[in-house]
């Protein structure tokens, strides 16, 4: 008897290649020297207090990611620290991804190769994605994916006592949630697809599901008012009041935002056109149910999908917590695809993962490392000149966005020097990795007021010129 069945070899090789073509595909982000916003902040802390991190995200309800981001503050003390963590997280998408692959290989779904591995390298390169794989603080992140992906397989298996499987599914989906809810929430997306895309199970196990996905946010839940009862709170965790307007926001920002998929640009031409693909995409699911029925369940499953951002009374929506509903709206938006092009698969799948490849590479590079090495460099050669012997800060104020980033939406073209957390820590790296230990900041990870007398005021917007 054969260990390795040619079933087996094709899958490990599929896997292989998939996993390599991910690494290549997001190396831009291990290969290069940068740090991104709050990355400064473990620099800081690494010279100053570097056990910090985990009692603020333990008051956040990430305890875990609070241990996982020590790693990062005790290990890093330079920008080029931040690669290894960087790569980490790659690898991580990468598991991931397989993990996703591997599922509808075992399972007969989308039986064509071309299909499983657009849908694979798809999903890896959603523009929530882009950011797991560019910000090193955000390591944890796809870390948290993997789980919750683990957390469903235990729980849909039919091998051995299903009270242990689905034991340890909430053991693992709650530890995704001390990671980070919206990666956790992704679980919601496995249910989804169950119940739209394998008829072969039945609906009523949605409730089984949901049991377990109810018990891991009550315990997160649970978590985060027992600890801030005696810690004390972040201040964010307000609980929303006007749902009516919540869930009008959230049409119009996270479901608009993720309908566009890949392009971050928001056009509505191409949101049309995305939502036109993902109309037909449902219409083509294999769940025998009326299309109307299927329109009402998708939108259910988007708002089960983000409820731990609809809860709370904050409005934003970075694209760190969209991962979910990008991932839903994605299959659909193949699934369209593929029903359009399956005569002609062979040409157009490659095609259009070469675009989502390409487009996911130009925002990381153009959005996220070149304005941050352009901000470090310039910092760097204005800290030469300050007067040594007198505190320094900074002051943030007024500055142009544009002087670095033609475009910016949240974390793509976004600023470190212009937060009020981050310029200390940039600073630190110049000053120790230039040796420039003459060079006294003041205490504090925050920028103090610009106004405070005896300091010297590093202004950040004219820094680009040289000028301050």
């Amino acid at each position: 008897m054969k260990f390795f069945t040619e079933e087996k070899k094709s899958g490990i090789a599929e896997n292989v290649l998939l996993s390599l073509f991910i690494m290549l595909g997001l190396s831009l982000v291990f290969l290069s020297r940068y740090g991104f916003s709050d990355d400064f902040s473990v620099i800081y802390y690494h010279y100053t207090s570097p056990g910090w991190g985990i009692q603020w995200e333990a008051m956040s309800g990430r305890p875990v990611y609070g241990a996982l981001r020590q790693m990062m503050t005790y290990t890093i003390g330079s920008v080029s620290g931040f690669s290894w963590f960087r790569l980490l997280s790659v690898i991580f998408i990468a598991l991931y991804a397989v993990l996703f692959c591997s599922y509808l290989r075992r399972n007969n779904l989308f039986n064509s190769l071309y299909e499983r591995m657009t849908i694979a390298v798809g999903i890896a390169f959603l523009p929530a994605m882009q950011i797991y794989a560019a910000w090193a603080m955000t390591y944890p992140f796809a870390l948290s994916l993997c789980l919750a992906f683990l957390s469903f397989l235990a729980v849909s298996t039919n091998r051995g006592n299903r009270r242990v499987n689905e034991g340890l599914g909430y053991v693992l989906l709650t530890l995704s949630f001390f990671i980070y809810q919206p990666s956790a929430m992704i679980f919601v997306f496995f249910v989804f697809f169950l119940a739209f895309f394998d008829p072969s199970r039945k609906l009523s196990e949605i409730i089984r599901y949901g049991l377990i996905l109810g018990a891991a946010m009550a315990t997160n839940f649970l978590y985060v008012k027992i600890y801030t009862a005696y810690f004390g709170s972040t201040g964010r965790d307000g609980l929303e009041h006007h749902v009516f307007h919540k869930i009008l926001w959230f049409i119009n920002n996270p479901v608009a935002q993720s309908i566009q998929n890949y392009n971050i640009h928001r056009s509505t031409l191409y949101g049309v056109l995305s939502a036109l693909l993902i109309l037909y995409g449902i219409w083509y699911t294999p769940r025998k149910i009326g299309f109307p029925t299927k329109i009402v369940l998708v939108f259910a499953f988007c708002l089960a999908i983000y409820a731990p951002n609809l809860i709370v009374a904050e409005t934003s929506s970075p694209y760190r917590t969209l991962v979910g509903l990008e991932t839903i709206f994605v299959v659909l938006f193949f699934n369209g695809l593929f029903h359009i092009f399956r005569a002609n698969y062979r040409y157009v799948f490659p095609f259009v993962v070469f675009l989502i490849v390409f487009s996911a590479d130009f925002n990381i590079e153009h959005y996220i490392i070149a304005p941050q090495q352009r901000q470090m460099a310039e910092l760097a050669q204005a800290l030469k000149s300050v007067p040594h012997g007198q505190p320094v800060d900074f002051d943030i104020r007024d500055v142009d966005s544009a002087a670095y980033s033609r475009f910016r939406r949240f974390e793509f073209g976004g600023l470190s020097i212009d937060n009020s957390w981050t310029p200390k820590g940039m600073a630190m790296t110049v000053i120790r990795n230039s040796h420039l230990d003459d060079i006294k900041l003041t205490d504090g990870i925050l920028v103090s007021s610009p106004d405070t007398k005896g300091v010297y005021y590093l202004r950040m917007k004219l820094i680009r010129n040289l000028d301050y």
